[in-house]
C-alpha cells in the first residue's frame, strides 16, 4: 500500500506539467518547462531523503526556505537513556511512524503521513542531559511546504500529550 501511495504521488508530479501548460508545445515554453521540471525535482530529492537522519541539519536549515519549522523545549525528570526508549515506544504506538534512530547521540526522526493539508512532517527529536533532567528538543518541519497549516504545533501538542498520558501511573 505505501509503494502504491508513493508512486502514485510520483505519476501525478509527473503528469502535472501536461496539465498546466498547453498541448501544443512552442519554444517560449521552454522556461516554464524547465522551472516546472526544477520543482518536481526538488520535490523528488525531498521525498527521498525525507527519512534519514544525515539530511536533519538540510530540513531544519534556517536558510531553507521551502521547509516551515517550529522548535520546543520540554523538561522531564527522567535519564537520557529511558526517556529516549519512552519517546520511541510512544511513537509506534501513535499515528506517527519512526523513520531512524541514532542510539549513540540519542536522535530520533519520526514522520507523520500525507494529508489533505499537508505533504507530511519530519519530527527531529534529541536529548540533553543537564544535572538530574532530561531537556527534550523537539523540531517539527514541513518536508516541502512553506506553510504549515498548524500542523508543525500540532504534531508537538500530540507527541507530548502521548508522551505524558504513558508516563503517569
Amino acid at each position: 500500500m505505501k509503494i502504491i501511495k508513493n508512486i502514485s504521488v510520483v505519476v501525478i508530479l509527473i503528469l502535472l506539467p501536461s496539465l498546466l501548460i498547453p498541448f501544443h508545445s512552442k519554444h517560449d515554453n521552454l522556461f516554464l518547462w524547465i522551472i516546472i521540471f526544477l520543482i518536481v525535482a526538488f520535490f523528488i530529492f525531498n521525498l527521498i531523503i525525507r527519512k534519514s537522519l544525515s539530511f536533519k541539519n538540510y530540513f531544519t536549515s534556517k536558510f531553507n526556505l521551502f521547509t516551515n519549522k517550529v522548535r520546543y523545549k520540554k523538561t522531564f525528570d527522567l535519564p537520557n537513556d529511558l526517556m529516549y526508549q519512552k519517546v520511541i515506544e510512544v511513537i509506534n504506538d501513535s499515528k506517527f511512524k519512526l523513520a531512524d534512530t541514532d542510539k549513540e547521540k540519542f536522535e530520533i526522526l519520526a514522520i507523520s503521513t500525507m494529508s489533505a493539508i499537508s505533504w507530511g512532517e519530519n519530527l527531529y527529536i534529541d536529548f540533553e542531559t543537564k544535572g538530574n533532567e532530561t531537556i527534550m528538543h523537539f523540531c517539527s518541519t514541513t518536508f516541502f511546504q512553506m506553510y504549515d497549516w498548524g500542523k508543525n504545533e500540532k504534531n508537538y501538542t500530540v507527541l507530548l500529550n502521548e508522551i505524558e498520558s504513558s508516563l503517569t501511573i
